[in-house]
């Protein structure tokens, strides 16, 4: 039996528990940065907090107009970043519940929003074609940044220390060295609606919409894999990697997860996780342990 398939054996696939709360299609789920909590958002146009090893659900966050979109928490949890279709991106302080700052700038719907490492710039990509660069320790709601190279809607933004990188229906991604200014494009050559960095920072992985996940080296944007199986044609939805860069997850439209091993790209395991579209998955940053949410309304934790 090879190391692979016995790595695959542990992979998380039973169900631990259902977290359900939200009124309608759950369109994000992320953990924190320790793994402890987890946030969540939605057509219901609100943001929930929980505890997904016990299944507590710890706050309720309302103030957007339309769907949340995306959220991400801080690394040391205290703030909180949303963004949806209501054009907006707010700013919360976690434990009131209050919104410190309305950041504006992105004139259609926005997609996805990230904190940098230090807690001291939210990003965001919109429908508008930009990514936009927010000071939190500012007062100005305006960009300090705007990139405005993109040929169609930015589905997905990313950061490192260094680098903004997005992926856009025009089928590129982008990535932004902010200190060197300069520009890397990729071009996968079909819509990317989620990009998402190997733990190592080492490698891309991108889905796109001819129901491929691509791997690519970051470094010189050579092709290194494809992922292919599952249906994603028409929705937003996450892909990622193992928290030990072993395998890449990803949903499908047919509300399944898979599991393909990194190098060779087989299919390792899939199985049923939703009655509907898998629109999120995040994989716990040190254990065996995922959480899933879909258009179904439901979010559901895998050990």
């Amino acid at each position: 039996m090879s190391s692979s398939t016995t790595a695959a054996q542990h992979l998380p696939r039973t169900e631990a528990r259902s977290l359900s709360g939200h009124e309608g299609a759950v369109l994000a789920v992320r953990f924190n940065r320790d793994g402890n909590y987890c946030l969540s958002c939605g057509k219901d146009r609100t943001l929930r907090l929980w505890n997904p090893h016990t299944g507590a659900h710890v706050k309720t966050y309302k103030s957007h107009a339309r769907e949340v979109r995306d959220v991400h928490s801080s690394s040391d949890n205290a703030k909180l970043v949303s963004c949806g279709a209501d054009r907006q991106i707010f700013y919360w302080d976690v434990a009131s519940g209050r919104i410190i700052r309305k950041f504006r700038g992105h004139n259609s719907e926005v997609n996805s929003v990230k904190f940098n490492e230090y807690n001291a710039v939210v990003v965001s990509a919109g429908y508008d074609r930009t990514v936009r660069a927010f000071d939190c320790r500012s007062q100005s709601s305006d960009p300090i940044q705007t990139i405005d190279t993109f040929q169609d809607s930015v589905m997905s933004v990313n950061l490192t220390k260094t680098e903004i990188i997005a992926g856009s229906v025009d089928g590129t991604v982008r990535t932004f060295d902010i200190r060197m200014g300069r520009e890397t494009v990729d071009n996968l050559g079909h819509p990317v609606n989620c990009v998402s960095l190997s733990n190592d920072g080492n490698c891309l992985l991108a889905n796109c919409l001819d129901s491929t996940v691509r791997l690519v080296d970051k470094s010189s944007g050579e092709l290194l894999q494809e992922y292919k199986g599952h249906a994603c044609k028409s929705f937003k939805m996450d892909c990622c990697l193992t928290n030990d860069d072993a395998f890449v997850v990803g949903g499908s439209e047919d509300g399944h997860v898979f599991f393909w091993e990194l190098v060779d790209a087989p299919v390792v395991a899939r199985f049923r996780a939703h009655s509907s579209v898998v629109t999120s998955i995040s994989y716990h940053p040190t254990k065996a342990c995922m959480l899933t949410s879909s258009v179904d309304g439901s979010i559901r934790v895998w050990t």
